[in-house]
């Protein structure tokens, strides 16, 4: 995901999917007010690093329970000279945040990994002000190629536990996200929404 160019070809090639929703949805950092929080978790190797300025006055929390992605996002950070990145081992249903404390909340490419994610989206949602903003994306299950069913198997490879598009929506709804937008590309999810 570093490299658009070649996301963009895999994506088109392995999954009939259009990347380009997910590279656009990272304008949402540049819009975080001045003193204001952003949590990236999971944040792999801080592929959405991309749309931070240095010069961006923010608190930005980098958490992935990966030390090998934490030690790739670490040497991101710094050839981009990205001083407010905060790296932290951690998981996405024990955020080390108090409540009502993030502006932004960006759950990239995790969903689909998690045993449960309808427990990191609450935790998305504890973390979150009231009016904060959820942008991810996820590859669903039950997608109608027999290839995708193939490729999306909960429990097989870096799948917990895929859910379908509907499952998304109420896992949202559910963690007390209002007014959730959803866009499909083949089997991958974008989606974004506002804490109550």
């Amino acid at each position: 995901m570093e490299r658009p160019w070649l996301s963009r070809l895999i994506a088109r090639i392995v999954w009939g999917a259009d990347v380009n929703p997910y590279y656009e949805s990272m304008a949402a950092i540049g819009e975080v007010p001045v003193g204001g929080t952003i949590v990236d978790c999971p944040c792999g190797a801080g592929p959405a690093f991309r749309a931070l300025s240095p010069e961006q006055g923010v608190r930005y929390l980098a958490i992935d329970l990966s030390p090998a992605m934490l030690r790739r996002a670490e040497r991101d950070a710094r050839e981009r000279t990205l001083s407010q990145v905060e790296l932290i081992h951690g998981s996405a249903t024990a955020i080390p945040l108090d409540a009502d404390s993030a502006d932004l909340f960006l759950s990239y490419w995790g969903l689909h990994c998690f045993a449960d994610p309808a427990a990191a989206l609450a935790e998305a949602a504890r973390v979150l002000k009231p009016g904060g903003h959820l942008v991810g994306c996820a590859i669903l299950a039950g997608t109608e190629s027999r290839r995708q069913r193939f490729l999306v198997q909960a429990g097989r490879g870096d799948f917990g536990n895929p859910g379908s598009e509907a499952e998304v929506a109420a896992w949202l709804r559910e963690a007390g996200f209002t007014g959730p937008t959803l866009q499909r590309s083949s089997a991958m999810l974008y989606f974004g929404a506002q804490l109550g």
